[in-house]
């Protein structure tokens, strides 16, 4: 009886040793809280306003993630049927939106493979306002004049049949209605007085009549005298019968990324250009897409002859157009007359071409006789060129 009290005393003290110890056990400072099952959502999600087709997010991380999710869309959809970024900055820039629509942001942490946070937004970002009554011009360029270095030269489209512009400019990153203002009565001009050692932003603006304008476009950054241009593609942009498309990027820039190729079809050297107003799913109803053809004879500034597709493989330049329509998902396309394309940069050592085009199109959806003509106008591309074209 004896031994067996004390086996029992010991197994008591042993057990209440055992106890202590796990107690006073240290936590593991490589463990991840996120592991068992919390991931912070961040905070202070704000968007900017629209820049051309651009929209910046900003947003506070929710603890020690460096990893996030931004989904958006057309304000009011349907979370889980956006588009979708990953990012590893709390701060993200999203391209090729279409300024007359509004969107809804939303972001979430990405704690680990597996584990996320709740989503925080939606912040809305509303559509630009354009006057019906003095259409914005488009396509604006502004370089430095290669002679005079604090000269330049700016171009761009009218968007009616306006005949006044104003031209607002100063230091990179200044706000409207502070910068200089200058007139003109042609489609293209030269700011002259420009700081060599400083870089400028350009804006541009219709004038209709004495109290009617349109909304700025802008800002084009020229970059200060020896330093690398500020590129901000613009890809391709159309107002097509009335309806403006901005940011538009080739069908299968997924797959094929975003740069202007060499027409596989063609069996002399053409430059294809491709701009889809919905390349994720260019079936749906009103989807347009355009596609430029530049024969290599021509890829150099200038203004050019730009004709119907296929009708006369040594001209200039050739385009197509396919428009989406709600009873007919590829709607057939005649161009109507010959229409015109500036190429107004032609880099072989950035490699980017860029310019403007317009030109008239009739319509056969096959339900019903041909309509139109049709204008396709304010038509501006800025694409990097692949490798195999200078080759």
């Amino acid at each position: 009886m004896n031994k067996i009290k004390v086996l029992t005393g010991l197994f008591l003290i042993l057990t209440s040793f055992t106890f202590t110890s796990c107690e006073i056990e240290p936590i593991d400072p490589n463990l991840n809280p996120d592991d068992f099952g919390g991931c912070d959502a961040p905070t202070a999600l704000v968007a900017s306003e629209f820049n051309n087709s651009t929209v910046t997010l900003t947003w506070s991380a929710g603890n020690d993630e460096t990893s996030w999710t931004v989904e958006y869309g057309i304000e009011g959809f349907v979370l889980g049927t956006g588009t979708t970024v990953s990012t590893s900055n709390p701060t993200v820039i999203i391209t090729g939106l279409n300024s007359n629509n509004s969107y809804s942001f939303y972001v979430k942490s990405d704690c680990s493979a597996t584990l996320s946070s709740s989503w925080v937004g939606p912040v809305t970002v509303d559509a630009v306002q354009v006057n019906p009554n003095c259409p914005n011009p488009g396509g604006l360029t502004a370089v430095r004049d290669s002679g005079v270095n604090t000269n330049v030269n700016l171009l761009w489209i009218a968007g009616g049949t306006e005949t006044g512009w104003d031209i607002q400019f100063g230091i990179s990153g200044f706000a409207l209605g502070t910068g200089t203002i200058v007139s003109s009565n042609n489609t293209t001009a030269t700011v002259t007085g420009i700081a060599a050692a400083s870089s400028y932003d350009f804006y541009v603006r219709a004038k209709c009549s004495a109290t009617d304008t349109s909304g700025w476009i802008g800002p084009v950054n020229v970059a200060a005298v020896g330093t690398v241009p500020v590129v901000t593609p613009t890809y391709m942009n159309a107002t097509v019968n009335g309806q403006a498309f901005t940011g538009m990027k080739p069908f299968l820039y997924t797959f094929t990324g975003l740069k202007a190729k060499l027409s596989s079809s063609d069996p002399s050297k053409v430059l294809w250009i491709q701009g889809d107003s919905n390349p994720l799913d260019p079936t749906l109803a009103n989807n347009v897409e355009i596609n430029i053809r530049i024969n290599e004879a021509f890829w150099a500034p200038g203004t050019y002859t730009l004709y119907g597709a296929f009708e006369a493989p040594e001209v200039a330049a050739e385009v197509d157009l396919i428009i989406s329509t709600p009873t007919n998902p590829i709607a057939t396309i005649e161009i109507e007359s010959s229409g015109t394309i500036t190429i107004t940069e032609f880099n072989v050592t950035t490699k980017r071409i860029k310019g403007t085009f317009s030109f008239s199109y009739m319509l056969d959806d096959g339900t019903n006789p041909p309509t139109g003509p049709f204008q396709v106008t304010n038509g501006s591309f800025d694409f990097e060129m692949e490798d195999e074209v200078f080759n």
